[in-house]
């Protein structure tokens, strides 16, 4: 899809495949149906502020506010929670071989959004970073320059394009991963502090002196 912002997307057309076995995890992937024809399912977050220092393997953002799009992204994202728990439920004795009741699976599933008792603002989730051999650079400036993983620091505002690619399961729990396509790296630009000048008293001495040479001068 051109527009990735959430606002295009409709939830019940997302899509989970047969969960397969991965290491310890059985893992189903994520697709979206556009036009009856399954696409990965990408979305543009808004600007965020890194939380922690980012790691090799992921970033943690933190929702900046409760408004415009953040707030969009934020009820879009506990929708979506809810429409996983709904997906695994109904397809679980299909899956597993045996139902899962909703209240158990409400137990097992961990959000995409850690959410603090006090506030939504200060939400936080956590994206995951694949970098491959052919992958050049997933991380830019302002001006759309390549710029290393490493500028990227905590309390920084960054924007990241992600996709929801995978639904992990374990014995007891259930999660989705989400992961890093491309960000976008929104540098604070320090402010330069407004100077007064006063007289250096040096200066001004000099200034007395040479007056005082000038008098002994005569002019024509």
């Amino acid at each position: 899809m051109e527009n990735l912002l959430i606002n295009s997307y409709n939830l019940d057309s997302i899509v989970f495949t047969q969960p397969k076995k991965y290491t310890d995890y059985l893992v189903s992937k994520v697709k979206y149906n556009s036009n009856s024809e399954p696409q990965d399912f990408v979305v543009q977050f808004p600007k965020m502020m890194i939380s922690d220092d980012p790691t090799e393997k992921s970033i943690e953002l933190e929702f900046s506010n409760s408004k415009g799009y953040n707030k969009e992204m934020y009820n879009f994202l506990r929708k979506l929670d809810q429409f996983i728990i709904k997906k695994v439920q109904l397809s679980s004795q299909e899956w597993f071989e045996k139902e899962i009741p909703i209240e158990s699976l409400k137990k097992m599933y961990n959000s995409f959004i850690k959410a603090p008792q006090t506030t939504e603002s200060k939400s936080t989730i956590n994206i995951s970073i694949k970098k491959t051999k052919t992958l050049t650079s997933l991380f830019y400036d302002r001006k759309g320059n390549e710029i290393d993983y490493s500028q990227f620091k905590r309390n920084e505002i960054v924007e990241c394009i992600a996709q929801f690619k995978y639904i992990f399961f374990s014995k007891d729990t259930c999660f989705p991963v989400w992961e890093l396509i491309s960000s976008k790296l929104h540098k604070k630009i320090e402010k330069v502090p407004k100077f007064g000048f006063v007289d250096d008293p040096d200066d001004r001495q000099k200034v007395e002196s040479d007056d005082e040479e000038l008098e002994d001068f005569k002019f024509f």
